[in-house]
């Protein structure tokens, strides 16, 4: 538990915003729980927060899920923390593969059905788009998210992973947490 703690990063999270399909939001904190992303932050204005048991294997139990009931209180929360607030869009310039990546950095991914809510893209201090070379212009919301998650993980390891891992008390603290909750000994 110790080496995986110690390789866990807080310098990136994930918002995900009232997604409709358990599938979806499964995959993305599977991906998340793989890469080593701590933390994940789902907003429930709209729909409830439910995951696909066969999709998540379990990797809710690994990560702090943190859930809102609103967008505002959410993105006040990420911003108190020094958050910057990042959003795709078709639209953007520049490519996600461009974008500076310090963190802490705040991926914001809509619902699947219309995408990113309006106000997130006045809200965001960085707008990119994801490079796509075909003629469909959107792909699924969880490819997306794992596109993303394997880019941060290779910026990581180009800048250093020692500057986004969580520090020896916070690594402890998480282990505690973990050994707490499987109810296992030191």
């Amino acid at each position: 538990m110790k080496q995986i703690a110690s390789l866990r990063t807080r310098k990136y999270t994930f918002v995900l915003e009232d997604f409709f399909d358990p599938h979806n939001i499964s995959a993305v904190l599977r991906t998340c729980e793989c890469f080593g992303i701590q933390e994940v932050h789902v907003i429930e204005e709209l729909r409830p927060f439910r995951i696909s048991g066969a999709i998540v294997k379990g990797a809710d139990q690994w990560l702090d899920v943190v859930r809102w009931k609103s967008r505002h209180e959410c993105l006040e929360h990420l911003r108190g923390r020094d958050f910057r607030i990042a959003v795709a869009s078709s639209r953007a310039e520049k490519s996600f593969h461009e974008s500076p990546l310090e963190g802490p950095l705040a991926i914001y991914l809509g619902t699947e059905f219309s995408g990113n809510s309006q106000h997130i893209y006045g809200a965001a201090d960085l707008v990119f788009r994801l490079p796509q070379h075909g003629f469909t212009e959107s792909l699924n919301v969880s490819v997306c998210a794992g596109m993303m998650v394997a880019h941060l993980d290779r910026h990581m390891d180009v800048a250093g992973r020692e500057n986004f891992v969580m520090t020896p008390d916070e690594v402890e603290e998480l282990v505690a947490k973990w050994s707490a909750a499987h109810d296992l000994r030191d």
